[in-house]
C-alpha cells in the first residue's frame, strides 16, 4: 500500500515559535511559524545559500550576497554573456525571477540569516541525495533556496493534455544535485504538504494540487467522468503511475486567488 505522510504546517505553542530540523547535510536550519513560515538558517564562516531573488527576510552583519544569473551549479560554467543568459531564461520560463542570490558567510563566526516564501503555506526541506537519481521535479515557483551544487533546469511535459489540463502548465522545474554536492534544497507549497510514496501504483488527485514528484513517476492527465464531472464540478484529474514519491499541496495559490477575485465587488453586485 503506499504511504501516506502529511508535513505539518503549525507549531505546538506559541512560546516555541519554531519548529526545529536539524541538519540537512551540513546546512543548520529551522523552519519557523504556521501557515506563513519561514526559515532561519545558520551559514558557519564561509558557507554559502542560493536563493530566489526575494526571498530574503534578514541577514546578521558578516553575511553578504550578490546576484547572479546562474544554475546553481558548484562546477565550471559558461561565464560568457550567452551562457548566462541561457542560465537566466531556464528560470524565468518557469515562473522565477532571471537572477538568482548567493548569500555567504564572510565573517569568523556562524550567522544567521531568514528567507521565506511570497505566499501563504508550508515550506519543503529535501535532501535531493536522498532520492532517486538525487532529482526532484516540481512546480513552477516552488523553488526558495538551496545549497550550492543544486543544478535548476526546464522540464518539459511530454504529453499535451496534462500540460494544458494539468494546472502545471508545459513547464515543471528540474532540481538536480551535483556529484560532492549536499543537495540540500527548500520547496513551497501552499496550504499542508503530503508525502504519499508509491510502489507501482497510480494515484489520481485533483489538478493543481500536485507539488513535485521523483523519477520514476508518469505524470498524465485522466477524464472524471460526465456524471462525476456535473456533481463534483471536477472535470479532469491528475494521474501519476510508477515508483517514487510524490508531494501534493492542499491549496494552490491559483485556488487561493479565485477565492479572493469571486469575493471582489464587482458594479453588477451593487445594482
Amino acid at each position: 500500500r503506499n504511504r501516506e505522510r502529511a508535513m505539518p504546517a503549525c507549531v505546538p505553542t506559541l512560546a516555541d515559535v519554531g519548529r526545529s530540523l536539524g541538519m540537512s547535510g551540513g546546512l543548520q536550519y529551522e523552519v519557523i511559524g504556521g501557515n506563513l513560515q519561514g526559515i532561519r538558517i545558520t551559514l558557519k564562516p564561509g558557507q554559502t545559500i542560493i536563493g530566489e531573488s526575494g526571498c530574503m527576510l534578514f541577514l546578521d552583519e558578516g553575511i553578504e550576497f550578490e546576484c547572479r544569473m546562474s544554475d546553481g551549479s558548484i562546477m565550471q560554467q559558461d561565464d560568457s554573456i550567452w551562457g548566462m543568459i541561457k542560465a537566466g531564461f531556464k528560470r524565468v520560463v518557469t515562473n522565477e525571477s532571471l537572477f538568482n542570490t548567493w548569500f555567504t558567510n564572510k565573517s569568523n563566526s556562524p550567522k544567521v540569516m531568514g528567507v521565506a516564501a511570497p505566499h501563504m503555506g508550508t515550506m519543503l526541506p529535501i535532501s535531493l541525495a536522498e532520492l532517486p537519481q538525487r532529482t526532484i521535479l516540481a512546480q513552477a515557483s516552488a523553488f526558495v533556496c538551496s545549497s550550492p551544487g543544486v543544478v535548476f533546469s526546464v522540464e518539459l511535459v511530454k504529453k499535451f493534455g496534462a500540460g494544458i489540463f494539468g494546472g502545471e502548465g508545459f513547464i515543471l522545474q528540474r532540481m538536480v544535485a551535483e556529484p560532492g554536492s549536499g543537495g540540500e534544497l527548500f520547496l513551497h507549497g501552499g496550504g499542508t504538504i503530503i508525502r504519499k510514496d508509491l510502489k507501482g501504483q497510480e494515484l489520481s488527485l485533483d489538478a493543481g494540487c500536485l507539488m513535485a514528484f521523483t523519477t520514476g513517476i508518469d505524470y498524465d492527465i485522466g477524464f472524471a467522468g460526465l456524471g462525476n464531472t456535473l456533481l463534483s464540478g471536477k472535470l479532469f484529474m491528475a494521474k501519476l503511475r510508477g515508483t517514487g514519491s510524490v508531494w501534493i499541496q492542499s491549496t494552490p495559490s491559483n485556488k487561493m486567488i479565485d477565492l479572493i477575485v469571486d469575493a471582489v465587488p464587482t458594479k453588477s453586485d451593487n445594482n
